[in-house]
């Protein structure tokens, strides 16, 4: 299971069992001096044995050593270690990298990228559905489905990916078989933040007419740059009482991690049109590391690519139209990439 990328800190590093964000085990090391020295020897070789990504971004991380190894020394205080470490990780510009510095004095770090919020609101959205089931709590469901008033529209809703995948098998099939009446679909999966990419697959699948790769998926090994597992393909497979109809796919900067390999799985799918803005571009595992002195680190060990092998890590999955909310426009009642969706399937 992956993280959910804006979960808060200890929840994401200590309750895994809650399902909502990465159970990769906390990575723990043998017990090296907690100096600065050391402990930035400890985190840039921990990157160099097991960050998956140096290729796909260019980056020559024994360049970075030369350069950072020069700044560090064992007077520096806990502030100064964190400033450095975070100008280091900066450089990979990878919204999986993250560092967590605990109490006292809590700090966090994000190597990736940061987009605006109140592009999205599911609340306006249900105001003008005529018919709503949902699942998990009422004020913010795990699985919301419906139609839209005066249309054979649907609309499918998922909060995140995170449940164990027989929990989508069971909810996705209830949701579809009561949508199955309607002519067209919009799936709504703007702020799908993260999950379990087997509970991606299985969503996907249930569009897909034909079994097709759409992802393939490998693990860095050790510090040998081309030391990795072997591919891992991952196909759809699909389901029956699959939805076969139109279906137009919206994705936002908030659709991460898992929610960006279901839009990969997807974009398979010939009946399905995708609306909205780039995905946020973070596709792989991230398990944590601890270093020496406490503080926490996550990084992308995986280089996940399409069925083409392309890598989209950094860059986010490019929608078939790009429509972009503003939250001056959310606030505001007006949700411009559902009224773009609803308008491709009326035309049809």
């Amino acid at each position: 299971m992956k993280q959910l990328i804006k979960t808060s800190l200890f929840a994401s590093l200590f309750v895994c069992g809650l399902g909502l964000v990465s159970c990769n085990e906390l990575m723990l090391g043998e017990e090296p001096s907690q100096g600065p020295v050391s402990t930035f020897e400890y985190l840039w070789s921990t990157f160099d044995d097991h960050y998956g990504l140096f290729e796909v971004k260019q980056l020559d991380w024994d360049e970075v050593h030369a350069e950072f190894s020069t700044k560090v020394n064992d007077q520096m205080s806990a502030d100064e270690l964190f400033d450095l470490f975070s100008e280091m990780l900066s450089r990979l510009n990878d919204g999986h990298v993250w560092m967590v510095k605990p109490n006292p004095g809590f700090r966090r770090f994000d190597s990736g990228p940061s987009f605006p919020d109140g592009t999205f609101d599911l609340d306006l959205i249900r105001e003008s559905l005529s018919e709503e089931t949902s699942f998990g709590p009422a004020d913010n469901p795990l699985v919301l489905f419906g139609k839209f008033k005066n249309t054979n529209i649907g609309y499918l809703y998922l909060d995140h990916l995170g449940q164990a995948p027989g929990f989508y098998e069971d909810h996705i099939r209830t949701a579809l078989a009561a949508l199955a009446g309607t002519d067209e679909l919009v799936f709504d999966a703007r702020g799908i933040e993260g999950g379990d990419d087997r509970s991606a697959q299985i969503v996907a699948s249930y569009f897909a007419e034909e079994r097709k790769l759409y992802m393939k998926t490998r693990f860095k090994q050790s510090a040998n740059p081309g030391d990795f597992s072997d591919w891992i393909l991952w196909q759809l497979a699909p389901r029956s009482g699959a939805y076969t109809k139109p279906v137009v796919l919206l994705t936002d900067r908030g659709t991460g991690s898992a929610g960006e390999t279901f839009t990969l799985a997807m974009r398979q799918n010939e009946n399905v049109e995708i609306v909205g803005d780039f995905t946020f571009g973070a596709f792989s595992d991230n398990p944590k590391w601890e270093l020496p002195n406490g503080w926490i680190v996550a990084m992308s060990t995986g280089d996940f690519r399409d069925q083409s092998g392309i890598s989209y890590e950094g860059i986010g999955l490019e929608p078939d139209e790009v429509v972009i909310n503003t939250p001056e426009e959310v606030s505001n009642g007006t949700d411009r990439a559902l009224i773009r969706a609803l308008s491709i399937l009326l035309e049809n």
